[in-house]
């Protein structure tokens, strides 16, 4: 055990704090490097056993270390050592207050040390080999070879078929997205979607100039029968969906469901455009749209919302006939996608990496849900046990935007159901919980069950924020 430990507790004096010096003590070693970051610390039982200190005080020490954000504290795993960050840089790259919020408002998976592990061995392996033409060349525009192989076999682990020739390589899902768009649509043209879809979506309209509009919902998605309704009485150009895990909603839609928007798109001859971003998380593949009609769907989707956030690397399939010209969107866009990220995804695809991440992002997720589902059981209206968020019912007496202030000032972070409402669309009393925060398992069941308080308590009679 750490000398500088046992020398901390044993000078304690009068109305000196144990707990208080071992945290100073601990503090300091990580902050000078002697404690790496991702080192896992030893169990608080052994500390205290080694100090002569009472398990409740290292306890005590622990928690007030994973506040300030110097370790995580992970349920069944252990505690881990966080990125160390010097008393000086701190002054520039974190705020201190701002450390202490429990960030519920971005998308993002359960980061883990085996995260950080994987990308040091694939680096470490890049660093040795002599000729990476990945870092050199800005061509073919649709990707490497290699690349583009190791996208399709990735895809077909989710059900979807591709071929080399019909798939581009894309910095991350919204990009393909966007080039999908602005390979078949134009200003004034008529673009469907969920009432509640993805803001890049929203964007795109703003930026492409077309006109959104937004299709009815409920819990297991798109309502087919107002998609035919809607096709019928005007013209669409294209369908933008997220079938699987819908954001915000979370909404998982039935393969039946699935295969009835296929057929409604295909007897109107409008174009899908299938978002498939969160497809690997849920233990069971499903069945994409885009898989039912090949020459009228646009399939896109990443490694970012189940292997690694900054694995920005997407692929997307298209119709035939449209490759030349979604290639072209694409070389206008970007040139080709970063090939040297490509190049780590197309690794991890084929030695079994990122079906390991995945794997490990569904455990994770699973744990963190259930915590949910069981705190907020009540207020819960999607949900997953392999989503990154949960759709979460505002009590009668809040409204989405109060709440998200009042959790604001108690340092939680959700978000309100705005930057995801198409216009027009009825606006949910509803907030969107994302479960991939990055604070310790602890600090992640205390945040809840404070959002369940706070959603059981009367709203000040005036708002004053």
């Amino acid at each position: 055990m750490n000398e500088r430990w046992r020398d901390a507790v044993r000078t304690v004096q009068g109305v000196q704090s144990k707990y208080k010096r071992l945290v100073k003590a601990m503090a300091a070693d990580i902050e000078s490097g002697a404690l790496a970051s991702g080192a896992r610390l030893p169990p608080q039982r052994e500390v205290a056993a080694d100090l002569a200190i009472s398990v409740q005080t290292v306890t005590n020490a622990y928690k007030e270390l994973e506040r300030q954000g110097l370790i995580r504290c992970e349920v069944g795993r252990g505690s881990f050592v966080s990125a160390r960050v010097t008393e000086t840089m701190s002054n520039y790259m974190l705020d201190t207050a701002e450390r202490s919020v429990v960030d519920f408002s971005i998308a993002r998976i359960v980061h883990t040390p085996e995260h950080d592990a994987m990308w040091r061995k694939v680096c470490a392996t890049l660093s040795t080999i002599e000729d990476q033409p990945w870092i050199r060349a800005f061509r073919p525009i649709a990707g490497f070879e290699h690349h583009r192989q190791a996208g399709v076999a990735w895809l077909a682990s989710l059900n979807m078929p591709a071929s080399v020739e019909t798939l581009l390589v894309t910095n991350g899902a919204a990009h393909g997205i966007f080039l999908a768009l602005a390979s078949i649509v134009g200003p004034g043209d008529t673009v469907l979607c969920e009432s509640l879809t993805d803001h890049g979506v929203i964007g795109s309209a703003n930026v492409l100039g077309f006109t959104l509009k937004g299709l009815e919902i409920d819990e297991h998605g798109i309502r087919p029968e107002h998609f035919e309704e809607v096709c019928d009485s005007e013209r669409v150009s294209a369908l933008v969906c997220t079938p699987t895990l819908n954001n915000p909603t979370v909404a998982l839609m039935t393969d039946s469901r699935r295969r009835a928007i296929a057929r409604i798109a295909e007897r109107y001859g409008v174009y899908v455009i299938e978002d498939d971003v969160y497809g690997a998380l849920p233990a069971k593949a499903q069945t994409p749209i885009a898989s039912l009609i090949p020459e009228l769907a646009f399939y896109c989707t990443s490694m970012t919302k189940s292997v690694l956030s900054g694995l920005r690397t997407g692929f997307m399939t298209v119709p035939r006939r449209l490759a030349l010209r979604a290639e072209s969107v694409l070389r206008v866009s970007s040139w080709m996608a970063t090939s040297p990220i490509a190049e780590v995804t197309a690794r991890w695809i084929m030695d079994g990496t990122a079906e390991r991440l995945v794997q490990i992002q569904r455990e994770r997720l699973a744990a963190r849900q259930r915590v949910v589902r069981e705190v907020l059981s009540d207020y819960v209206l999607g949900s997953h046990p392999n989503a990154l968020s949960a759709w979460l019912r505002v009590p009668d007496e809040w409204e989405a935007e109060r709440i998200v202030r009042e959790l604001r000032n108690r340092n939680i972070a959700v978000t309100s159901p705005d930057p995801f409402l198409v216009r027009g669309a009825v606006r949910p009393n509803a907030v969107r919980l994302c479960v991939g925060a990055e604070v310790g398992e602890n600090t992640f069941r205390t945040a809840v069950q404070t959002i369940r308080e706070v959603f059981e308590q009367f709203p000040h009679v005036h708002d004053f924020n």
